[in-house]
This record gives C-alpha cells, structure tokens and sequence, in this order.
C-alpha cells in the first residue's frame, strides 16, 4: 500500500502528530538559539557545520517517508542540544524498557529510586552535582597522558636517587675518619636543592595532575560501597547487597530550576535486584533469581537512606534532605523525601513503559522517568534548561515576555544557561553500572561516542533512501542562516506519497529560494541515492566497530586499574609488614632517608 493509499487518520492521531510536529519546531527553534549563545563549540556546529565542504550535505527521502539528513556534523551533547537530545534519550528509554523487561521477564525484581537533596538559591549547579553524582573525572586521553607525566617523573626521580646514592657514596670514602657523616650530610643536601629536590617537585606534581582526573565520590556513590553494603569477605560476612540480590542499576541525572529555590537536580535510578551472579568482570553473568526477604528489602532502604542524608550531611550541612515527616497522610510513611522506593511488580508494568517512550513523560513511567528528560515541563515556578533555552530564544526574538515560555528576565535566563552548560560539562546523564549491560544482553555504552553512535543507527532505522537532493555548502550555509533547516528537511519527506525524485528537488528548491540558494539543489537520481545510502550503512557499520573495539579498550583499562589497585595495596601491605618488623639496626645513619642508606 502506498503512502497515500492509507487508511484516513483518526482524529486523535491527527492530534498526536500535530502536537509532535510542534515539539520537533520548539527543538529546532531551540537550536538556532543554542547556536547564538553556546560556548560549546560542538554545539555551535551542530546541524550546520559539514563534514566535507566540497560534498554538500544529501537530504533523503526514506521508504518510510521520513527525511534523513547526511554529511553535516552533530554534537550528540545530551544536556544542552534539544534535537540531538530527543533522538538520543529516545534510544536510552528504548534501552531501559528493554532491560527492565527482560529481568522483570527473568523473574528479578525492579525498584524506581529517586534520590534528592536540599537546595537553596545561592547554590551552584556545580557544587551541588559534584555532592549527588561525585565530581567529574578526566577523559580517557586525560587519564592517559597524567599516567605518561607520572610515569616519567618517577623515572627522572629514580634517575636522580642513584646518582645522589652514588654522590654520598663518594662522599664518604673521599672523606677522611672523623668527618664522613658531615660529607654525606652536605652531598644529601646538595642532592635535595638540585636535581633530586627537582625531580622530587616534578613527580609530586605529576601525582596531583593524575589525582585531578580521577572522580571524587559523592553520596551516589556512597550508597554502593561500604562493609555494611558490600560485606567483609575477610571475615566471611555478608552484606546488603548479596541479602537483596543486587545485581546493577540505571542511573539518570536531571535538572530543574526555581526563582526561589534554585537549582535542583536529582538522581533518578533503576535498581535490579533478587539476583546472584558468576564469574568476574567481563565474564560476569546471572547465576540465579530469587526473591528478595521483606527484612532484606527494608534493611537495603533504610541503609540506603541513612547513608544517603549523612553523606549529603558530611558534604555540606545545608543539602542534608529531610529524613522525617510529620504528615499523618504522606505516602513517605515518615521516613521523609530524600530518597524514595517504588517497586514494578511486574513484567506488565515494564511493557506499559513503551507506550510513554516517545511520548509525554508524567512521572508513571520509570524508564520516561530516567530517559526522558528533553519530554518534561517543571511544576509550578519551577523550569527545565530546555526551557531556559526556548525562553532566551522567545525573548531574544522579539516574543513578549508575558506571552514567552518560561520565566525570569533574560539576563537571569542567559546566566543561568551558562551556569548549566559549565556545570554539565564531562558528566554523563544516563549511566549503567559496570557490566549490568552485557548481564542483560543490551549493547551500546553510556559515552557521548555511544550518543554518536545512537544518532547514526537512527538514521539507518528509517530506511533504505528512494529518493534525494544535494545541497552544497553555500546552500546548507545560507538555509541554516535563515533559520530553514527543518523547513528543508520537510520537505524532503514524503508523506504525501510522492516519491518522483524531481518533486522532492522541486519541494526543497522552493524552500532554498527563500534564502536566495535555489540554484543550490542537484537533483539525485536513484543510483545517486543508492550509493549514499551505501556510503552511510558503511560508515555506521565502521562506527559501531569503531565503539566495539574502544568499548573493549574500556574494559580492558578498567581491568587493569582494579588490578593496579591490588597491586599497590599489597605493596602496601608488605611495606607495612617490613616497617613494623624492622630492626634497630639503621641507627647509624639516623638523619639519611631509607631510600640513601647502605
């Protein structure tokens, strides 16, 4: 049947998708916003910028008469881009749906975790995401390069002990009886205000800039570590987490700001538990199901708040959350609001979660809950960053500011923004725990390159391209300026049932003449579009090799630091065994160092 052979839409659908239409122009309009007041580069280029100048950009009529749009850049930045973000958060709900089923379907248990904290106006966004979700850590290529700069040092200063060990050496015997101590005393301290001292700087350096990339924890991450949660295997204790089976959770991050009160994010997560697992890293899987104990579920959440409240205590007084409530009438049963349980019971309420997926996002959904932060309006004075965005574009375009989205004046609007953007920058929004995924059977990770990736498979889901046009870079250039880029995109659909090729380039040569570039717009014909839709198949097929070999680099590296870990514990251990067993046998050279000593 073709597209205009289908049966008439209800009016109901025809609400669904005028309503969609008008979401996907709010974040398109939201984007040439972001385009103007960014700092972020990648965001500046996002739907604009092309990846190859002289090949233009192709715009493709799907099978599904959908329109797909190739060889222009895309941030996939999660918290700020609005058109990125949509497909991005899309495909996380997609995958959390998934995963819940499928351990709902095992017959494990799944419980909606949402952790708060309290927050006044003067508090930064920053400060407050580093004490919930732990301070950011350093990219992969960061980490590696202090680890190079360490390694280096350590080397310089090893360098530099041999030859101060060989200096006092000297010393001592080209000294005569009586005045050897006073020669190795000056030859050490010679060595301590040139190159040892240097090298000793440089390596203490070297360490601080390689402790600066690692995550300082926050109360999320306390919630999971600890002899309490995790057990005593020296003592043959077990903990929380093998009484109530846990086997992983999802962790979604979200933000929303008030006049009064400020920024407040909060931590929305899916915890799997009822389930014992074999096998270690990589080779980890699910050995058994089981139902949770009543005691255990209720030990696991008292744990759970306590350490939660205390953490945030610890960190700063003034976010510690309420742990009390005097309400006769409030669902928290007095235990207060700063963290709360809701439990799926079954398979049934997983599945129920597809239907609000892309859709609106109201609270009754979990994986919505977590996935779909770009679908939801704050309550009351209350606003999302989205919202922030389409206010600032509102009111920088000339709408009313009684009749504009949002609140505040457009300077506290802006401010705010680049507040979020500074605060937001190396966090992630959606995180699995380590090896939960591969447990499940979901492929894909949580980086942006895995955003990247999602973008690009997209694109392939909507089908093999039958019809096209190319838009060269001057054309592209002047469609983006003109604020046309969905309007191009439109009309490159066919959902009017016209696939002719040349009816597409007439479509979007109407557009383009509203930017002076119809002259643009080469026409393709159906090998054209073949091959482009060959070119783009193959490019995904190398980007998911591409995540799939780095996925496993991960790993790997991951692997390594927990063995490295070991390692320098157990040097550790043997230090301390040497020291406490040592005998006084060294007090011959009570002012020199171990390390200089015969």
């Amino acid at each position: 049947m073709s597209l205009s052979q289908q049966d008439p839409q209800t009016p109901a659908e025809v609400a669904r998708e005028q309503v969609a239409k008008a979401r996907k122009s709010r974040r398109y309009a939201g984007r040439r916003t972001l385009w103007r007041i960014t700092g972020d580069p990648a965001c500046k280029g996002c739907g604009r910028a092309l990846m190859d100048p002289e090949s233009g950009v192709i715009l493709g009529q799907t099978a599904s008469g959908a329109s797909v749009l190739l060889g222009v850049m895309r941030c996939a930045r999660i918290w700020l881009c609005p058109v990125c973000m949509a497909t991005i958060r899309h495909k996380r709900a997609e995958e959390i749906t998934r995963a819940v089923v499928e351990w709902i379907g095992r017959g494990g248990t799944a419980y909606l975790v949402t952790l708060t904290a309290r927050h006044a106006s003067k508090d930064l966004l920053a400060d407050l995401m580093d004490a919930i979700q732990g301070s950011r850590s350093g990219t992969a290529a960061e980490v590696r390069t202090a680890k190079v700069r360490v390694a280096e040092a350590e080397a310089v200063l090893q360098a530099a002990q041999e030859e101060t060990r060989a200096a006092v050496t000297a010393a001592r015997l080209a000294a005569p009886k009586g005045q050897k101590r006073a020669a190795m005393a000056q030859a050490k301290a010679a060595a301590a205000e040139g190159p040892l001292g240097d090298a000793g700087t440089q390596l203490a350096a070297a360490r601080a800039e390689l402790t600066s990339t690692r995550r300082t924890p926050g109360a999320y991450q306390r919630l999971i570590t600890g002899g309490t949660w995790a057990g005593r295997p020296d003592r043959d204790e077990a903990g929380i987490r093998d009484r109530v089976g846990y086997i992983g959770m999802i962790r979604a991050t979200e933000v929303t700001l008030g006049l009064l009160n400020g920024w407040h994010p909060h931590i929305h997560a899916i915890v799997l538990v009822g389930g014992r697992t074999t096998g270690e890293r990589a080779e980890k899987t699910v050995a058994e199901v089981f139902d949770p104990s009543e005691e255990a579920l209720a030990e696991w959440q008292d744990h759970w708040r306590t350490v939660w409240v205390n953490s945030l205590k610890a960190i700063n007084p003034k976010w510690r959350p309420s742990d009390d409530c005097d309400r006769a009438d409030c669902p928290c049963g007095g235990r207060g609001h700063a963290i709360d349980f809701k439990r799926l019971e079954t398979e049934a309420d997983a599945e129920d979660l597809a239907k609000y997926i892309a859709k609106t996002q109201d609270g009754k959904a979990p994986a919505l809950e977590l996935a779909r932060a770009d679908l939801k309006s704050a309550q009351g004075e209350n606003v999302t960053p989205m919202e922030l965005l389409y206010r600032i574009g509102d009111l920088t375009g000339g709408v009313h500011p009684d009749e504009a989205s949002g609140i505040g004046t457009l300077d506290w609007n802006l401010t705010r923004w680049h507040e979020y953007e500074r605060a937001t920058k190396g966090r992630r929004a959606i995180e699995w725990t380590r090896y939960l995924r591969q447990i499940l059977g979901i492929e894909g990770g949580d980086t942006q390159e895995d955003d990247l990736d999602l973008l690009a498979g997209a694109d392939d889901e909507a089908g093999e391209l039958r019809a096209g046009v190319n838009i060269t870079d001057k054309g592209w250039t002047a469609v983006t300026a003109k604020g046309l880029d969905l309007a191009a995109t439109e009309a490159a659909e066919g959902k009017d049932g016209n696939t002719d090729p040349e009816a597409v380039g007439v479509r979007v040569r109407e557009v383009l003449a509203l930017a002076d570039v119809a002259e643009q717009v080469v026409v393709l014909n159906a090998g054209q579009v073949a091959e482009a839709y060959e070119a783009m198949l193959a490019s995904l097929a190398r980007r998911r090799e591409e995540a799939a070999a780095r996925r496993r680099r991960e790993a790997e590296e991951h692997d390594q630091e927990d063995e490295d870990r070991a390692a320098v514990q157990q040097r550790a251990e043997r230090l301390l065994s040497r020291r406490t067993t040592a005998q006084p046998d060294e007090r011959d050279h009570p002012a020199l160092p171990r390390i200089f000593r015969p």
